[in-house]
């Protein structure tokens, strides 16, 4: 897992929800974020896209239900984008 990345999706988590960034964990989820409700998925979702710069599709909004997986399917769009 790209140390950097985990660090910008922390970040924009920590902000969306309004926790403290050392409560973001890889399994960060729903479930443990009072905050994190459907509008804040999709914020989620958008703020990866634009910070990150890449294009997420609708199912990938479905398939990141913790932070560790929001990590993942940015790597994953990072490596395509790359070609590593």
């Amino acid at each position: 897992m790209n140390d950097e990345v985990f660090a910008g999706v922390k970040r924009i988590a920590a902000e969306l929800f309004d926790v403290p960034a050392g409560k973001i964990t890889l399994e960060t989820s729903p479930d443990t974020i009072e905050a994190w409700d459907s509008i804040q998925q999709l914020n989620l979702m958008l703020e990866l896209e634009q910070r990150f710069e890449v294009k997420l599709e609708p199912e990938d909004f479905e398939d990141a239900r913790t932070i560790g997986d929001a990590v993942r399917l940015v790597e994953r769009q990072l490596q395509a984008r790359t070609g590593i």
